[in-house]
């Protein structure tokens, strides 16, 4: 049975890799802090689109990357709608993989 988080995944004795292990695609893992957001999440779309709109108008972001963003977000929140709704504040519901968590206590996990 599931049980509610009161913190993140890094944050709990169990799981200090974290949730996700975020690599790019050279097959490296960042060395920095990361945090995934995921289309099963409700939170996601809106919290997508405030990313992008503060960035946008900080200086950080173009016109066109901002676009780029809020159109991810609809796309996640079709995905959502057609298919399900995750659960981001409860704890694990899977079996850990040894050869990933050995891999995500390398570095950031997320």
């Amino acid at each position: 049975m599931k049980k509610q988080l009161n913190g993140l995944f890094r944050e709990q004795s169990e799981t200090p890799e974290g949730k996700y292990l975020v690599k790019r695609r050279d097959g490296t893992v960042p060395t920095w802090p990361s945090f995934v957001l995921g289309a099963a999440d409700p939170m996601v779309p809106a919290t997508l689109r405030f990313y992008a709109l503060l960035g946008f108008f900080m200086g950080h972001f173009t016109w066109g990357f901002m676009r780029s963003l809020w159109r991810f977000a609809s796309t996640m929140s079709r995905w959502r709608k057609s298919n399900w709704t995750g659960d981001p504040g409860m704890g694990r519901h899977r079996k850990d993989d040894p050869v990933t968590i050995a891999e995500m206590r390398k570095g950031w996990s997320a």
